[in-house]
């Protein structure tokens, strides 16, 4: 078995996968696209992250390529249109990292509203119990989450025990799908307007880009939280700085931005009404090492023109 295979990713937790398989690993970052070119050429499978745009170019320019693999569900740096014509395969794992990305999300949610992370900060510095840190709860309020699908659903059914009411936008899934998660089905508008937190599990897609902007801000109930698990290009970025510095939402959890990492001089940066993670809810050590795992098997079997599950090709036209 010898193919050329281009990770732009450590592959120490997958080297079992591709024994006897020359993998060209190089550093994690962002390439110009003329120098990312430059490293694929040849290649025939990529093992790949977040960094870097796959786009028609890049794609159209690499003859030998059969596979694109992608860890995670989110492949919205990669050109699917323009593989599925090029006949290269794109590989991901959508909903693996659905458990983490839920727990995450009440983890953190339940840390920012009882503010454990100031109160850390404020013991170290020599200060001890004040009123000035108590939080609020989530009892008698109403969780909205957008997005119904693994990774909301999961988190719906973990933040159920804490919250008086969850509702749910997603044109997607019925009300019965809603209900066995414990959630009800109402409007985009109605969600925003009656939820004390709102989550955001939704991929990024023309139609989710921007989806929450400076009138759907409005919308929101001024003590309101705004949870972002998904990607930063949901949510406009200067309508939710101007919110917050409005103080026309109570605050925001942000575990995805823009450009990654995001600059230091980020306004969301070092709020007192924000929490701020480095794109970590689905990364947990059981979910990472199942997900590269099973990406990198999933690659190689492509590459040998082995059957691959459907349910991991986000073209699945192009195996016909």
């Amino acid at each position: 078995m010898s193919h050329d295979i281009l990770s732009t990713r450590s592959i120490d937790r997958v080297e079992s996968a591709f024994d006897g398989v020359d993998v060209r690993v190089i550093d994690k970052q962002r390439y110009d696209p003329e120098t990312l070119r430059g490293h694929v050429d040849g290649a025939e499978g990529l093992f790949v992250h977040s960094e870097n745009e796959y786009d028609a170019d890049l794609i159209r320019n690499a003859p030998n390529l059969k596979a694109i693999a992608k860890p995670g569900s989110g492949i919205d740096n990669i050109d699917v249109e323009t593989a599925t014509e090029e006949g290269v395969v794109v590989l991901h794992t959508p909903g693996m990292n659905a458990v983490a990305v839920s727990e995450f999300t009440v983890g953190a949610i339940l840390s920012h509203i009882r503010r454990i992370p100031e109160a850390q900060d404020h013991i170290e510095a020599g200060g001890w119990r004040s009123e000035d840190w108590w939080g609020t709860e989530l009892r008698g309020k109403t969780v909205g989450i957008i997005g119904l699908g693994a990774a909301g659903s999961e988190t719906a059914k973990r933040i159920r025990p804490f919250c008086e009411r969850i509702v749910a936008y997603d044109p997607y899934i019925s009300e019965e799908q809603a209900a066995d998660v414990g959630a009800e089905l109402v409007s985009f508008d109605d969600l925003l307007a009656t939820s004390d937190v709102i989550s955001v599990h939704v991929r990024l897609t023309p139609e989710t880009r921007g989806l929450i902007g400076a009138d759907e801000l409005d919308a929101m109930r001024e003590s309101a939280l705004l949870v972002n698990t998904s990607r930063g290009a949901v949510i406009d970025r200067e309508a939710l700085h101007d919110a917050l510095e409005g103080v026309r939402i109570g605050g925001a959890v942000l575990d995805v931005f823009h450009e990654e990492p995001p600059s230091p001089d980020d306004p969301v940066l070092g709020r007192d009404d924000t929490l701020t993670t480095p794109h970590l809810a689905g990364a947990t050590v059981e979910t990472r090492t199942m997900m590269l795992n099973v990406t990198a098997e999933n690659l190689i079997d492509v590459l040998e023109g082995r059957a691959v599950d459907e349910e991991y090709v986000a073209n699945p036209d192009v195996l016909e």
